[in-house]
């Protein structure tokens, strides 16, 4: 509340007691100060003439809280594959007030869409590059038909069945790996292999008998 308020300066853990209006022994004192403030990752900790001062640190990195600088950190997180955002993460950065107000104006422009999942509001970017055109009766059979646990079979099937048919032209052809033979060939005869260009001087010597 103090940073969305507008106070963005580092204070002390004196400091916050004092504004929070709190009574705190001294062993949880310890703790906040050697733990707990130090290992939360939504405070920052600045070191001031070696004393250990404390500010918020927002979800998102926002220059200001306006409508373009909201857009373009959504453009900027699509484009690297960073994955959207979420509407309480625009809150704990933005007022609340003008966080909806920016939120609703950017989803009424088209620049951004809103989802739920997991009982969460989610933020995406609208790519233009991704605007295409797709039929009313084919998205109307496609948000009747409830995906979970089908399979990319049962769900073809399905929209086969509605007169939907997918584009199988360009579509990659599988390859087979060729199989080995399981025969194998017969062992060959040893044969005797004679240096052709000296033959005539060579002799055969394995049926001889050693005399002594």
């Amino acid at each position: 509340e103090r940073f969305l308020g507008g106070q963005t300066d580092a204070i002390t853990l004196d400091e916050i007691i004092e504004e929070s209006s709190l009574i705190i022994d001294p062993s949880d004192k310890h703790w906040l100060a050697s733990e707990a403030l130090l290992s939360n990752e939504k405070i920052d900790v600045k070191k001031v003439d070696d004393t250990n001062k404390f500010v918020y640190k927002p979800p998102l990195d926002l220059k200001a809280p306006k409508k373009v600088h909201l857009l373009n950190l959504l453009k900027s997180r699509h484009e690297r594959c960073e994955g959207a955002v979420t509407v309480d993460d625009v809150r704990d950065t933005i007022p609340k007030a003008r966080a909806d107000i920016i939120i609703e104006s950017l989803i009424k422009s088209g620049d951004v869409v809103k989802v739920t999942s997991n009982k969460k509001e989610i933020l995406f970017y609208t790519d233009r590059a991704y605007d295409l055109r797709v039929n009313p009766e084919f998205i109307e059979s496609w948000r009747k038909i409830s995906v979970e646990g089908l399979d990319d079979k049962k769900i073809w099937e399905f929209l086969d069945n509605q007169g939907h048919y997918g584009l199988t032209k360009n579509a990659p052809r599988l390859t087979q790996l060729p199989t080995k033979s399981s025969k194998r060939g017969g062992r060959r005869a040893d044969t005797m292999k004679h240096n052709q260009h000296v033959a005539h001087q060579l002799e055969d010597y394995s049926n001889t008998t050693i005399k002594k």
